[in-house]
C-alpha cells in the first residue's frame, strides 16, 4: 500500500509540473505544444496544419478551433464596451442639456395647469367619473369621425345603396304645379285681355313680374286688401318653390361631393391618433429606454458604417511622411527598419507610421490593427442586424450580411479600394442608408 501511495503522489507530481510548464508557455486554452508538424484534425472536423513558431521546445498547434472562436468573439465584445465607454467620455463635454432644462418655461407653466386642470375635474365626483367621461368622449369621437365616416364610403363604393336625400323631389314638383296654376288663375282674373298664349308663357315659366308690380300699385288702396293678400300667398308659394330647388341643389351637391366630406369628418380622428402615436413612442423609446425606434436603428447602422468609410478613406494609398531629420540617431533608426525590412523580404519606406501596405501590383491593403477595427465595426453591424431583426426584411439580413463578409475579407482577401466600393454598393442598394433631406434644420444629437 505504502508502494502503491508513493507511484500515486509521484503521478501528481509529474501533472503538476507539466501545466507548471504549460503555464510558463502562457499558452491559451486552445492552443497546445506538439513538436510534430503532421497535421491534426479540432473537435469539430477541421483539419489543421501547424506552422512552425519562433519557440525551442516544439511547434504550437490550434487544438479546439470553437474555443479560440469563442475567446475571439469574448474579446471583440469587450472591444466594442470599451469603444463605447471611451466615446461617452469623449462626447460627454459637447452633449446639449436636456430638453426638460433647454424649454423649462413650457414645463413651468404646463406642469402646474395640467395638475389644476386634473384637480378640477376630479374635485367633485373624483377620478371614476373624470374616466367615464374620457371613455364616453373617445366613444363619441371614434362614432362621428371614425365608424360613420367609414361607412359612409364604404356604402358609397362598395354597395348599390343610395345616399339618404334630405328634400322631398315629388313635393317639390307639387308646389311647382300649384304655383302655375295660381298664377294663371291670377292672371285671367286680373288680364282678361291678355292673349292666352301670353298667359300660359308666364305662368309655365312662373314669372312674378306683374305680381309684384301689380302688388306695389295695390298697396297705396286700403280697399283692394283682397288682392294684396292673394298676390302675398302666391309669392309665399313661389318662395316654397325656391326652398325646395335649394334643398334638392344641396343634396345633389353633398352626394358629389361624399367622400370629400367624410375624409375632412375624418381628419382631427387622424390628427388625434398620430399625436397619440408620437407621445406613446416618446414614453416608450425616450423616457423607458425600451427598445429603439426605426429611425435610431438605422441611424446607428449609418453611424457605424460612416466609421468603417472614414478609416477606409484615411487608409486609401496614403502620402508618405516627410523624411526624417539628417541626425545620427535617426540615420540608425532607418539603418535597422532597412534591415529588418529586407530580413522579412518586405519593402521598405521611410514612412514608418503607415498603417496600410502595398501589394505587388500598386493595391493598398489593411494591416492587422486596421482590419481588427473593420471587423470590429463589422462586429457592430452584425449585432444590430441580430438584435433588431425586426426592423429589416429576411432578405435585407442576408444580402447585408453578405456584403459584411465581403467588407471584413471573409470571402477572400480585398483591397482598401475594393472596400470602399463595396459601401458604395451598399449605400446605392439598401434605402436605410441613404439620408432623404425632409427640409426639417438638423438638430444636435449624441446616442
Amino acid at each position: 500500500s505504502s508502494t502503491l501511495e508513493m507511484s500515486t503522489n509521484s503521478l501528481e507530481d509529474i501533472d503538476d509540473e507539466i501545466d507548471h510548464d504549460d503555464n510558463a508557455l502562457g499558452l491559451p486554452l486552445w492552443a497546445t505544444e506538439d513538436a510534430g508538424t503532421s497535421s491534426q484534425e479540432d473537435d469539430d472536423g477541421i483539419l489543421i496544419t501547424p506552422s512552425p513558431t519562433a519557440t525551442n521546445s516544439g511547434t504550437i498547434i490550434i487544438s479546439n478551433l470553437r474555443l479560440m472562436a469563442a475567446e475571439v468573439e469574448q474579446l471583440l465584445d469587450c472591444m466594442e464596451v470599451y469603444m463605447q465607454d471611451q466615446r461617452n467620455r469623449r462626447s460627454s463635454k459637447l452633449k446639449p442639456p436636456s430638453r426638460m432644462k433647454r424649454q423649462w418655461y413650457i414645463y413651468a407653466v404646463g406642469f402646474p395647469a395640467g395638475f389644476y386642470l386634473v384637480y378640477k375635474l376630479t374635485k367633485k365626483h373624483g377620478s371614476s367619473y373624470l374616466a367615464k367621461m374620457a371613455f364616453e368622449k373617445a366613444k363619441s369621437l371614434f362614432a362621428e369621425h371614425v365608424e360613420e365616416p367609414m361607412k359612409s364610403i364604404h356604402r358609397e363604393l362598395f354597395t348599390r345603396k343610395e345616399r339618404e336625400i334630405a328634400a322631398d323631389k315629388k313635393a317639390r314638383m307639387e308646389a311647382i304645379s300649384s304655383l302655375k296654376k295660381m298664377i294663371k288663375s291670377w292672371l285671367d282674373e286680373t288680364f282678361p285681355d291678355m292673349p292666352n298664349e301670353e298667359k300660359a308663357n308666364r305662368a309655365n315659366s312662373m314669372d312674378m313680374s306683374l305680381i309684384e308690380q301689380t302688388k306695389e300699385d295695390n298697396m297705396k288702396h286700403i280697399y283692394n286688401l283682397n288682392n294684396v293678400v292673394r298676390m302675398s300667398l302666391i309669392e309665399m308659394q313661389f318662395i316654397k318653390k325656391e326652398m325646395m330647388n335649394a334643398l334638392i341643389s344641396m343634396d345633389e351637391l353633398m352626394a358629389a361631393n361624399e367622400i370629400n366630406m367624410q375624409v375632412a369628418a375624418m381628419t382631427p380622428a387622424v390628427v388625434i391618433l398620430y399625436a397619440v402615436r408620437y407621445v406613446f413612442r416618446k414614453i416608450f423609446y425616450a423616457l423607458l429606454k425600451i427598445g429603439k425606434s426605426r429611425e435610431e436603428t438605422f441611424g446607428s447602422f449609418r453611424h457605424v458604417m460612416l466609421d468603417i468609410e472614414r478609416l477606409l478613406v484615411m487608409r486609401d494609398n496614403p502620402p508618405l511622411a516627410p523624411p526624417l531629420l539628417s541626425t545620427r540617431a535617426n540615420t540608425a533608426m532607418q539603418r535597422g527598419q532597412q534591415k529588418k525590412a529586407v530580413e522579412q523580404q518586405q519593402p521598405f519606406s521611410s514612412n514608418n507610421m503607415t498603417t496600410a501596405s502595398s501589394s505587388s501590383s500598386g493595391e493598398c491593403m489593411l494591416n492587422s490593427d486596421d482590419l481588427g477595427m473593420v471587423m470590429l465595426l463589422v462586429h457592430q453591424c452584425r449585432k444590430i442586424l441580430q438584435e433588431d431583426g425586426r426592423r429589416f426584411s429576411q432578405s435585407t439580413i442576408r444580402n447585408v450580411s453578405e456584403d459584411l463578409a465581403e467588407l471584413a475579407g471573409e470571402r477572400g482577401a480585398v483591397t482598401v479600394r475594393q472596400q470602399l466600393q463595396i459601401l458604395s454598393r451598399m449605400g446605392r442598394t439598401y434605402p436605410f442608408l441613404k439620408v432623404v433631406s425632409t427640409g426639417v434644420p438638423v438638430k444636435f444629437r449624441v446616442d
